[in-house]
């Protein structure tokens, strides 16, 4: 029950007051879990511990050499202490389960894939950051016929086919990937091919509907309801993607062309999309005595609404770019350490006015490797954002690696929001400097290749825009952290 006052008038109490005793039960819960996890692979696979071959649950069961089982388990406690957004619990929290089973039966050059995710959330309010990204129960993540054709096209080529429900990862995975981090994973329903030369050279071409999740609605959200996910034709997604190696000392080059096509439909009501987004990419692998580097440049044209509003009917024309420069040296010397230093922008809305959209869309890609945590953090993205930073990294052993990186992060156009922040000064008064980031992160297997311990933590030192903007929460740097355990069979 809330307190009235003496009018009657109901007031909320604050909920991070409210909350330490769930904050610690939930990292009680957490703790408990993972040292369940962990005995129960220590206590149920001691061969493979022994041996230290991983454990396989298609072994256990000693499955036919045609057929294929696999599987992933991981809990994930995450908390937020000072919330960027606006008008949100000052401090958040989730406890994340995700759950992946995979089968697969090969017959000669043809196989049949099914994998099925259930990913839900515990622990959260009502005014939770928590959404679809995070929760996702019970679905039909991968469901899909592969043919492989040897020899196609020229002499040590081959060529697969893939039809169906599936998910995958393209070049540097910043514009369409198989989610990681992210508790629910994003799938695709079409046609993909990816052709692969005796010169190592790859072209994939694709014509995908995206999956859209659901429910989508807050409320649904937070009990962990579940519902089919859909796709139609009103959300088209296709492309093509080719990659050389070895262009010159030992670098590969990857060319692409992305589209995406977006109609309103009977429930949804969107922006109407139909952006082109070309690009081009050089990188070079990092290895111990060398420099290695990763420079992506990607330019969006074409038009899409100002709003989902039914009454906007204006299309605008898009021309939007995003660039990423990287540089690093990894020494010959105990625990490999690779030092970077890191540079990304993308282009923000310069007017609302001149029936232009500059905006960058990251489509289908991922931030985490980029730009830190998501879930119930996740305030940088490639949007209005101009971001160097640097980065160090280790592998103490073979079963440890960690990192520590920092950014700087400003808006490229001081009107429109700052980066995934959700906080925007349409007077553009409120300046530039969004912030600085420090991130780190430290991964140990427990048990190589099947039980992984992940820990890992951001803090963002808001700058004059966030401390000034009226949209601004208010509530100070936000720090976030998070730990969980991973189960691989």
């Amino acid at each position: 029950m809330f307190p009235h006052d003496q009018t009657g008038t109901r007031h909320a109490q604050n909920p991070s007051k409210l909350r330490p005793s769930r904050r610690l039960s939930s990292l009680a819960l957490t703790t408990a879990i993972s040292v369940l996890g962990v005995s129960f692979a220590f206590g149920a696979l001691p061969a493979q511990a022994e041996d230290g071959k991983p454990f396989r649950i298609d072994e256990i069961l000693d499955t036919p050499d045609w057929l294929t089982l696999s599987g992933e388990h991981r809990v994930r406690y995450a908390t937020l202490h000072n919330q960027f957004r606006a008008n949100l619990d000052e401090n958040d929290e989730a406890l994340s389960f995700r759950t992946l089973l995979k089968a697969e039966a090969k017959f000669g050059n043809i196989s049949f894939v099914g994998e099925m995710q259930d990913s839900r959330a515990a622990l959260t309010d009502e005014n939770s950051a928590i959404s679809r990204s995070d929760v996702n129960t019970v679905e039909l993540l991968q469901g899909y016929m592969n043919l492989r054709l040897d020899d196609a096209v020229t002499p040590g080529s081959t060529l697969d086919v893939t039809i169906g429900r599936q998910t995958f990862d393209l070049g540097s995975r910043r514009l369409v990937a198989r989610n990681r981090h992210r508790n629910a994973i994003q799938s695709y329903t079409g046609i993909r091919s990816l052709w692969k030369g005796a010169d190592k050279s790859e072209l994939t071409t694709f014509f995908l509907l995206p999956i859209t999740t659901r429910p989508s609605d807050s409320d649904s959200v937070r009990r962990n309801a579940s519902q089919f996910d859909e796709e139609d034709f009103d959300l088209r997604f296709w492309g093509a993607f080719y990659k050389r190696p070895d262009v010159f000392l030992g670098a590969s080059a990857e060319f692409y062309i992305f589209g995406l096509n977006e109609d309103d439909d009977e429930e949804r009501q969107t922006r109407n999309r139909e952006i082109f987004t070309p690009g081009f990419r050089l990188i070079k692998a990092d290895k111990p005595g060398q420099w290695d580097f990763d420079i992506e440049n990607t330019l969006q044209f074409g038009t899409r609404r100002a709003s989902t509003a039914v009454t906007d009917t204006e299309d605008l024309d898009v021309f939007a770019h995003f660039h990423h420069f990287e540089i690093g040296y990894t020494w010959k010397a105990p625990w490999s350490p690779r030092l970077d230093f890191e540079f990304d922008f993308a282009s923000g809305e310069s007017s609302t006015t001149d029936g232009d959209a500059n905006r960058f869309d990251t489509l289908f890609g991922p931030r985490r490797s980029d730009f830190g945590p998501t879930g119930i953090f996740g305030i940088l993205g490639r949007e209005n954002l101009i971001s160097p930073g640097l980065r160090i990294s280790a592998k103490p052993n073979a079963r440890t690696t960690g990192f520590i990186s920092y950014r700087a992060n400003w808006l490229d156009e001081n009107n429109d929001t700052f980066a995934r922040s959700g906080v925007r000064d349409a007077s553009g008064q409120s300046g530039s400097f969004g912030g600085h980031q420090i991130e780190g992160r430290v991964r140990y297997w427990l048990l190589k290749d099947s039980v992984r311990l992940e820990t890992g933590a951001a803090y963002f030192i808001e700058g004059n825009f966030l401390r000034n903007a009226p949209a601004a929460s208010g509530n100070g740097d936000p720090l976030f952290f998070y730990t969980d355990i991973t189960l691989r069979f």
